[in-house]
């Protein structure tokens, strides 16, 4: 699997809509087939934790740069069947971390069931 550096809300607005579609798709597509692998199974509530993996400090994204590829991702469980939908019955929280430095580009989700009682 090739790894890239998660697109950020600012490099997504100036790309024109098409682009912006086929991104989108190949990060669902991607992180579906890797809920699938892992075997991640259909879950009532998740937390979600996002860390940008990135190969040098030179232009760090800002923490919640990466929401556009997060969304994606998140969008990705859905379709792997992990979560019904993204709403917030089925997402409690999202956090951002800020990049991580090493030997590869791409984006570490970690997903773990909410049990916190949904306020109605």
């Amino acid at each position: 699997m090739d790894y890239e550096r998660p697109w950020t809300a600012n490099a997504e607005r100036t790309w024109h809509f098409q682009k912006r579609a086929r991104v989108v798709r190949e990060w669902r597509e991607r992180f579906a087939w890797l809920a699938r692998g892992d075997r991640i199974p259909p879950l009532q509530r998740i937390s979600v934790a996002a860390v940008p993996l990135v190969m040098n400090r030179r232009s760090l994204p800002d923490v919640g740069a990466c929401f556009p590829a997060v969304k994606a991702a998140v969008d990705g469980l859905v379709d792997a069947g992990v979560i019904p939908d993204d709403s917030p019955q089925y997402v409690h929280s999202i956090c951002f971390y800020a990049p991580l430095v090493g030997d590869l580009e791409g984006l570490r989700l970690v997903v773990t069931e909410d049990f916190s009682r949904v306020e109605q």
